[in-house]
């Protein structure tokens, strides 16, 4: 005979064979339906309401009936690498376990991690991306970074500003350097700009050619114009900028090189480069021009000569608007064009 204790336990089921009665029939049971967890809920937090989830690491809110495809996309695409972490999704038919038992380890040390390298990879993200030091006080940001090792210290930002700070001076100073062994006039550019805090600010450029006439370019200063940015005030902060290289030396100093200076056709800039113009040549520096902006004066004179016909312009606008939005005025239209 077999041997029965070889045979894993099975469930009786009642098939009901033989059977034409109803009463003799044993409806199986329905299965109850059991609430699928997810693993990409442990990373996100529902609302008071109940009605809406939000991210914990970018703050991204779904609605509480989102589907786990739409929040492992949301993942994939934001935070890669999250399944690494987390546990598996549990399905609804019951699995068997399986001990496994597993021999000890020997725990080598965990890798050290230099913080201060890290912070001065920001720092020269931040600089190649133009970005502000308040990028990093952003939460999203810390928290991913929290979510790849939560031992990550990240500086302040004040000491990041601070470090900002000291490699704008360096930059400054290796400018001023490379400006002394210029040999040659020089060419100043100014640019105007408004901050959305409504700040006028100004930036200056240098431009020369070397003596294998290869153009160069060096950038030299963003200055804020004190309000109400009148000329006098945007002459002082170019004179400030042009006196702040290599003032030591006043006989190689950049405002004695400037040969021409190319502005916007702002009244204030140009009364503040006539003043510049009239201040060199008190001192017998020798010649000196400025140049409106050629982009902007073309800029002026295509709007002079488009002004006449922006009435005209707008008139056919609207008609095609009309056009595309009525389907009987486009086949009037149509039948119109056809016929004449």
């Amino acid at each position: 005979m077999m041997d029965m204790a070889l045979i894993p336990n099975v469930d009786p089921i009642n098939i009901g064979l033989g059977s034409s009665e109803k009463g003799n029939v044993v409806p199986a049971a329905k299965p109850r339906k059991k609430t699928m967890t997810s693993v990409y809920h442990v990373y996100f937090e529902t609302a008071p309401d109940g009605k809406t989830r939000r991210c914990k690491f970018c703050g991204q809110n779904y609605s509480i009936a989102t589907a786990t495809g739409s929040l492992g996309r949301h993942f994939s695409n934001r935070h890669p690498g999250y399944d690494k972490s987390g546990e598996a999704v549990t399905s609804s038919a019951p699995q068997p376990t399986a001990t496994v038992i597993k021999r000890p380890q020997p725990q080598g040390k965990a890798p050290q991690v230099d913080y201060d390298h890290l912070n001065w990879l920001l720092i020269k993200w931040l600089i190649l991306a133009t970005l502000p030091p308040s990028t990093l006080e952003e939460k999203w940001l810390a928290n991913s970074f929290k979510f790849l090792n939560p031992s990550i210290q990240l500086w302040p930002g004040e000491k990041y500003k601070a470090i900002f700070r000291e490699v704008f001076k360096s930059m400054k100073e290796d400018v001023r350097v490379s400006l002394e062994q210029v040999s040659s006039k020089v060419s100043v550019t100014l640019g105007f700009w408004t901050s959305y805090e409504q700040m006028f600010y100004m930036s200056i450029t240098c431009q020369w050619i070397d003596e294998n006439w290869s153009f160069q370019k060096v950038f030299l200063d963003i200055c804020r114009v004190n309000y109400p940015c009148t000329s006098s005030e945007i002459y002082n902060s170019m004179v400030k900028v042009l006196k702040m290289y290599n003032v030591d030396y006043k006989m190689y100093n950049v405002e004695y090189k400037v040969l021409s200076c190319t502005h916007d056709i702002g009244q204030n800039a140009v009364h503040a480069c006539h003043t510049l113009k009239e201040d060199l040549g008190g001192q017998k520096v020798g010649p000196f021009c400025y140049i409106p902006c050629a982009a902007c004066t073309l800029s002026l004179i295509i709007d002079d000569a488009l002004r006449t016909a922006k009435p005209v312009i707008a008139k056919v606008r609207e008609f095609v608007q009309e056009l595309n939005t009525s389907l009987d005025i486009s086949e009037g239209f149509i039948q119109l064009t056809t016929a004449y």
